[in-house]
């Protein structure tokens, strides 16, 4: 039987367009879902919208329209950015959907039954830009809130509370484990929330209308963390009468990753696993909570004017461009640095100079010695190159396998680097000069299985240009897998085209 995956990002606000940094969350789990399928996974990949709240309640009635024709519009948006970069996710859920409505409904319900929400009042402060009450250690001593910059409220106001404050054992627990990464961030959670006294979580609102009504008291609307965190398991059928994808994508057997934040870390990793517990259902194995994007040191912020459109990149520079500088350039254990500057340099270095340059010379060469297509030749696995890129496969698995796909990336641009100062190193021209055909038969047939390891391993990344890449080489898309990368048993096709396959920008 398969073994199954479930990776998530967070679901999106729309209160407007999506930045870059949403671009950077959804691109790494929709690496780690393609290279799931290559090696063997049955896969569930999850995005989408959560799209309740005063916030948009109030952008709807500034744009004289109804919050539901008000998020449809930047829903719409949202699926044209991931058409354009080639994100394949298996749902978009919308917070909108009537399943989902009907599930967070039942789940609210049922904690309420287990006494795990109970009414009480709620007082403090309130950042309405975040949908979030903060705590002292979130503001400055003017109540500016640490992360959007906005003044939180004061606020008090009915409510129904989540009972966090029963669950501090089962948190403290849980964080000695490894399920949250980076470790910097398990402490912060730790030292700021856990530690100190665990609070208990505000769940309704009554302030405003635009969200789901408690079935109890028509008067509330279910608060965002419990609507908006609920998706990930009623997106797979979790209080519907099919619950099969639930069973498969989020049981003890299936491995769950989700990709969330720095910001949101605090209710992925402690509300999140309350909610879990509390419906008797498994913990994610990987919360990987990533750093943010800066520009030129700063944090992108519409004030600033530093946001980058990733439309924009896209259109300008391609999907593939863009995907490649998101898993090679942003880590995501540390903040990353984008600007266009860096963008540039880093696809002239790494796509431009090292991969491309390697395929086209290579094919060329081919084309040029052999008419397109060398002599069968076994391949000795003691010669340095060759036995580099087969250990170039393993280190890249054992680093997707734990979701280090920044250094995943970095291993196999070695390999292109090896394999470019092979070609310097054996002269493949000399060769033919002298008359030493087998000779240049056998070193253009190390360089062209390496090409195919190399453009294999980066298939999860570059989906524009993966069959071009291979095809460069004589192979078509259907003919490699993790089980034969290994072995040297491809039937090559005639190469006749001679292409560039990533330009140089200028």
């Amino acid at each position: 039987m398969k073994k199954s995956f479930f990776v998530s990002t967070p679901i999106y606000y729309p209160s407007g367009k999506l930045h870059i940094g949403h671009t950077y969350t959804t691109t790494l789990a929709d690496v780690m879902a393609r290279y799931k399928k290559e090696n063997g996974y049955d896969v569930f990949f999850l995005t989408g919208s959560d799209e309740h709240g005063q916030k948009i309640e109030q952008k709807a009635n500034e744009a004289n329209l109804t919050p539901k024709e008000y998020v449809d519009g930047i829903v719409e948006s949202f699926k044209d950015l991931w058409t354009k970069l080639h994100i394949d996710f298996d749902r978009f859920i919308r917070t909108t959907d009537e399943d989902h409505m009907k599930a967070v409904q039942k789940i609210f319900s049922l904690l309420l039954e287990k006494e795990l929400i109970y009414p009480s009042e709620y007082k403090g402060k309130y950042c309405v830009s975040c949908e979030e009450f903060l705590t002292y250690e979130q503001m400055d001593e003017n109540f500016v809130h640490n992360v959007c910059k906005n003044v939180a409220k004061d606020f008090q106001e009915e409510t129904y509370m989540l009972k966090v404050s029963a669950f501090k054992d089962f948190l403290v627990d849980l964080f000695k484990t490894n399920f949250l990464e980076p470790e910097a961030r398990k402490k912060e959670m730790l030292n700021n929330f856990i530690n100190n006294d665990l609070e208990d979580l505000s769940v309704t609102r009554v302030s405003f209308k635009w969200g789901i009504p408690v079935i109890e008291n028509s008067n509330h609307v279910i608060y965002v963390w419990i609507d908006a965190l609920s998706n990930y398991i009623t997106a797979l059928g979790w209080g519907s009468e099919d619950d099969s994808l639930l069973k498969k994508f989020w049981s003890k057997d299936s491995e769950v990753l989700q990709f969330v934040g720095k910001e949101i870390t605090r209710f992925h990793s402690i509300y999140w696993p309350v909610i879990l517990k509390s419906l008797d259902l498994k913990m994610p194995d990987k919360l990987l909570s990533h750093g943010w994007i800066l520009s030129g040191g700063n944090k992108m912020s519409k004030s600033l004017g530093n946001v980058v459109d990733p439309i924009e990149l896209i259109e300008k520079y391609s999907s593939d461009a863009v995907r490649f500088y998101v898993a090679n350039n942003l880590p995501t254990d540390k903040d990353g640095n984008l600007t266009e500057e860096l963008f540039v340099e880093s696809f002239n270095t790494n796509l431009a100079n090292n991969v491309g340059n390697l395929i086209s010379r290579v094919s060329n060469m081919i084309i040029k010695y052999f008419d397109g297509k060398l002599n069968k030749v076994d391949l000795d696995l003691n010669r340095p190159l060759v036995k580099l890129g087969l250990e170039t496969i393993d280190e890249y698995k054992k680093q997707m396998d734990v979701y280090n796909i920044s250094e995943a990336t970095q291993t196999v641009l070695k390999l292109g680097q090896e394999c470019n100062k092979f070609i310097e190193d054996t002269k493949p021209w000399a060769l033919e000069k002298e008359g030493k055909l087998e000779e240049l038969n056998l070193v253009l047939s190390i360089l062209q299985k390496n090409i195919i390891i190399i453009s294999f391993l980066l298939k999860p990344i570059l989906t524009e240009n993966y069959s071009k890449m291979i095809g460069q080489m004589g192979l078509e898309n259907n003919e490699i897998n993790f089980e034969n990368i290994s072995e040297n048993n491809f039937d090559y096709k005639q190469i006749t085209n001679k292409l560039v396959l990533f330009e140089r920008i200028k």
